[in-house]
């Protein structure tokens, strides 16, 4: 078992892809406000009136959980809660946008969303120009983010948590990667799993494919990753939709007990998988702390206190660990 704490780090760039699994830490830029009409009732005393959580992905577990923990701590604090989201099961840059904008019109006191592309970063400024707190979950962070308070990865982090985990495995390993593209986050956790591949003495990255984060696109790309590098032995990825098609591919390529993936999480077969051979360890966050921690950080930016880094605990565990972790509520 490999476990990890990140702490909170800004970054400059832009988020373009989402990771349904990602790791965490929060920032911190200054807030705009406004006196215009057109202001948001932030609250007389600093209180805040409201949280506008636009979810990309609200009907996938981890997602869900992640919302349903924010709501519970925001509703402690005596703060409304409202979330949103596309209806479809993969990410829609511009739905989430949209519903952005329409929580701007609303006037609600916090927005909170994943920014999926580089538009967000104007329409989340808008917000914060009418005095609207503004939060970001797996952002780029920063003055030019449009986030007040951003929970952003440490892909250094997130690239030695799973590659460790595969290099403690007894021999040499060949690995495969799937990313959701090559730009944006995706490039980033490319980026770290490769230079914590170089850092080991057994591990090394046999190629890779893209997903734009879509379950449907997973097998047929898994299949031709293992088609063009039949040497592969494990397969690593940074989102939970591609557990599905790795798993199938897997099978369908008579490599069971040969080639094993590294499954984000517990839903989509990964438990399963891990049960039946094909997932040799399984990538888990402290999700429901990090939706706590958010809408603190959030109520907290509002009320003029001074914002503390959240510490979120990353680990990846196997078959003798992994219930320990599920009662603690990790996904």
């Amino acid at each position: 078992m490999v476990r990890t704490s990140i702490r909170r780090q800004t970054r400059s760039r832009i988020a373009a892809v989402i990771p349904t699994i990602a790791l965490v830490a929060a920032s911190a830029a200054a807030c705009s406000t406004s006196s215009d009409g057109d202001s948001s009732e932030v609250g007389k005393d600093g209180k805040l009136s409201s949280i506008q959580f636009v979810n990309p992905l609200p009907n996938y577990p981890t997602w869900k959980t992640l919302g349903n923990c924010m709501k519970d701590q925001a509703e402690k604090r005596g703060v409304d809660f409202k979330q949103s989201g596309p209806s479809g099961s993969a990410l829609d840059a511009t739905a989430m946008v949209q519903l952005v904008q329409q929580a701007i019109s609303s006037k609600v006191g916090a927005i909170v969303t994943f920014p999926a592309s580089e538009g967000f970063a104007p329409v989340l400024k808008q917000a914060q120009a009418k005095g609207i707190v503004t939060g970001t979950i797996y952002g780029a962070g920063g003055p030019d983010s449009g986030a007040d308070v951003n929970a952003g990865p440490d892909w250094g982090v997130i690239g030695s948590t799973s590659i460790n985990g595969i290099s403690k495995r007894p021999g040499e390993h060949v690995v495969g990667l799937v990313a959701a593209a090559d730009t944006g986050l995706g490039k980033s956790w490319l980026d770290g799993v490769k230079a914590a591949a170089k850092k080991t003495d057994n591990v090394t990255i046999a190629g890779e494919v893209y997903t734009g984060d879509d379950a449907a696109k997973a097998l047929p790309q898994v299949n031709a990753l293992l088609t063009a590098h039949p040497e592969i032995t494990d397969i690593a990825t940074h989102m939970g939709t591609t557990t599905p098609g790795a798993v199938a591919a897997i099978k369908a390529k008579g490599l069971k007990g040969k080639t094993f993936l590294t499954a984000v999480g517990v839903d989509n077969g990964g438990s399963q998988g891990l049960t039946d051979g094909t997932v040799s360890q399984i990538f888990l966050q402290d999700i429901c702390t990090l939706g706590q921690d958010v809408a603190n950080s959030v109520v907290d930016k509002a009320e003029g206190k001074e914002l503390k880094p959240i510490p979120i605990n990353v680990a990846v565990a196997g078959q003798d660990d992994l219930q320990g972790y599920l009662d603690k509520g990790w996904s």
